[in-house]
């Protein structure tokens, strides 16, 4: 049985007993309302949390180093005002650069910066190149730290990009693994 129709199923007898609570109590109508209207809630709450688990693509923020695996881009949608997304499917990296854990889909903002890095990443990953990438720590120049407030940060700054402002990364090829010289005999 799928994870996904056991939690259903043990939903339905939280309700169940919930109702039955509700039925057999002599609490408050207030009480009884409360518990039902908060139950609901954390089945919402629940579901959205959940998502992750399922394989939906995350927006957390990405690894500081990983392994591109793959990447979808998906264009905004003039006709029906959809914003557009880069679908990463990556693995974190261990400082060597070896891939470790298991791979995570990231979902980012479609900015036209980084749909033409997410390109260009792409084209090398169809001649072959296994690549690497980085969060890059972006320096500002003395013209963009005017533009900040005092505190130096952006309101709403989040990982993701949510807030309009995406993170930069760098792709980096890797090199073919360099192997031992045969012996001769």
């Amino acid at each position: 049985m799928s994870i996904s129709i056991t939690l259903s199923l043990a939903y339905a007898l939280v309700a169940a007993l919930l109702l039955a609570l509700c039925i057999g109590t002599k609490l408050s109508h207030f009480v009884k309302a409360s518990m039902i209207i908060l139950v609901s809630a954390f089945y919402i709450l629940t579901w959205f949390g959940y998502r992750d688990s399922l394989g939906w693509a995350t927006q957390a923020s990405m690894p500081e180093s990983f392994r591109v695996l793959w990447i979808t881009i998906e264009d905004p949608d003039k006709r029906s005002k959809e914003p557009g997304a880069i679908f990463f499917w990556l693995r974190t990296t261990d400082e060597a650069g070896i891939p470790v854990g298991d791979p995570r889909a990231y979902k980012m903002p479609w900015s036209i910066e980084l749909a033409e890095k997410a390109q260009v990443a792409l084209d090398k990953m169809d001649e072959g190149e296994q690549l690497n990438g980085r969060r890059s720590n972006n320096i500002l120049t003395d013209q963009d730290k005017s533009d900040l407030p005092e505190d130096g940060y952006e309101q709403g700054d989040t990982p993701s990009g949510e807030d309009g402002f995406s993170p930069s990364f760098d792709f980096i090829e890797i090199p073919p693994p360099s192997l031992p010289k045969k012996a001769t005999s």
